[in-house]
């Protein structure tokens, strides 16, 4: 396998296993991740919350699953690069907007500071637009007979 095939695994599987672990954290940890929802500026109301603590981990949980698919890994290195680009504009905002807002991320990534997630998130970013560069990179390649 070449070296722009390992890296575009690598890059899938490493998105595999945040979206996977952060969906099933959220849903296992959910009286938490409910209650750092309705305490956020922007999520406050309850219908609001209600609302994002089950679609955020499903759609995590799709993306995965999307991710997984031979056929539909394209579409979903955009899904979750996209995901991951709300997530960064979140805590930008958060950061810039709010004081001490309770993370709602679950797992060891809630023990993370804001600065410190909006850098782990700029890399997942990186590491996703590095993925879709090569991916797009693969689909131009013209074979001539």
């Amino acid at each position: 396998m070449e070296a722009r095939k390992k890296i575009q695994e690598f890059i899938r599987y490493a998105f595999i296993i945040l979206l996977f672990y952060a969906a099933v954290t959220k849903f296992i940890e959910y009286p938490q991740f409910y209650n750092d929802l309705l305490n956020s500026p922007v999520f406050g109301n309850e219908k609001m919350a209600v609302f994002i603590s089950w679609f955020i981990p499903i759609i995590e949980l799709a993306t995965a699953g999307i991710l997984l698919s031979p056929k539909y890994r394209n579409v979903g290195m955009y899904l979750a690069s996209g995901l991951i680009l709300l997530f960064t504009i979140y805590i930008i905002w958060i950061l810039e907007f709010s004081e001490n807002i309770p993370c709602s991320c679950g797992g060891i990534i809630n023990n993370l500071s804001w600065q410190e997630h909006l850098i782990f998130n700029a890399c997942f970013l990186l590491l996703g637009l590095l993925g879709i560069y090569l991916q797009v990179k693969n689909q131009r390649k013209v074979y001539i007979k």
